[in-house]
Parts: C-alpha cells; structure tokens; sequence
C-alpha cells in the first residue's frame, strides 16, 4: 500500500513540473503607447523616431487591421463606440481603432537611422477585445501588461508578418470564436 501511494505522489510531481514547463506565457517585451508624447516620454526608443513609431502602427493597422461588414458586429468584439466607417478600393468596412502601438525592446537603444529600418518588424497595432481587459494583435496575438510599463507578446506576433486584412462577417467571427479567441484559448495566434 505504501508503496503505491508513493509512485503516486512521484507521478502527480512529475506533471505538475511538465505543466509548468510548458508554460505557454508571451515572451517578448516591448511597451506599447498611444501617441507619440507617450513615447517621447517614456524614452524606451529614441525620442527622434517616436513619430515614425506612431506612423508605422497607423500603416500597418490600415492593411491588417481587423475589419467587419457591420457597425453592430464590430462593436460586438471590440466595445461600443470603437468602431470607424471605411472604405479602401471600393469596399465599405468598420474597423475598431488600435488601442495602441506594441514596440519590441528590439528597437531600445537603437541609433535613430537603425530603429527607423527595423520598424515595420518590431511594431503591432492592439485591439481590445470587448468585455476583458485583454489585448491583441490584428494576428489574434495576445499582448498583455505585466509590471513597470512593460508589455508582453509572443515572439510569432512579430516575426510573423501582417496578413491582409478581410473583412469579416458574422459567419467567420462565430466560426473563430471571437476576437482574440484562438489566443486566448491556449494557442499562439491564427
């Protein structure tokens, strides 16, 4: 009797290090903001390509952004009043506005010439997700806030480049569960 309660306890310590080995926690930081006086401020990246900064999300947004064919749909996912009217090469569309810009640590204590050719590599629009305080990228990456101003995302969301954008409907959000829903799910992005 002893005996099998022994093997049962080193089998329960085995998995429970397993599990926690297999942590599937974002493990690239960065900061993320919203303006470029917030990045000024903060000094994470030189102050002289905060602008650029700014402007690399707003260009990436525009053609990965999440879209959706109705107001209603898009407020679903993202939250009332979050939503703007668009349209790009003839088609009408309702994209949620960024909540922010992530920026990789990977651009932090680069000269201004060198982090201005590694932007549109080390910068994601977020989204929030309706209902949650989560964050996430066009690419259904979470990135989360962690102590001290730093941010968090997986590796893949920047490695990863941004997919055109479709537009969505109520079908295809359904059919992925949501906003956001692969990632928060336990999977990495989709």
């Amino acid at each position: 009797m002893k005996r099998s309660k022994s093997i049962k306890l080193v089998v329960m310590a085995t998995t429970s290090v397993t599990l926690a080995s297999c942590s599937d926690e974002p493990d690239l930081e960065g900061r993320v903001y919203k303006t470029e006086e917030e990045c000024v401020t903060d000094s994470f990246v030189p102050d002289e390509v905060c602008a650029q900064v700014i402007s690399a999300g707003k260009q990436i947004h525009q053609t990965s952004g999440p879209r959706y064919n109705t107001v209603n749909l898009c407020d679903e996912q993202h939250g009332n009043n979050s939503c703007l009217f668009e349209t790009e090469s003839g088609r009408d569309f309702y994209s949620p506005q960024p909540s922010g810009y992530f920026v990789t640590g990977a651009l932090a204590g680069l000269t201004g010439a060198v982090a201005s050719q590694a932007l549109m590599n080390n910068i994601r629009p977020v989204y929030p997700e309706r209902g949650s305080r989560r964050y996430y990228t066009s690419g259904g990456y979470y990135v989360g806030s962690y102590s001290g101003g730093s941010w968090r995302t997986y590796n893949d969301a920047v490695k990863t480049a941004p997919k055109p954008a479709r537009v969505q409907t109520r079908t295809s959000v359904a059919s992925r569960g949501g906003f956001g829903s692969r990632s928060s799910s336990g999977s990495r992005g989709g």
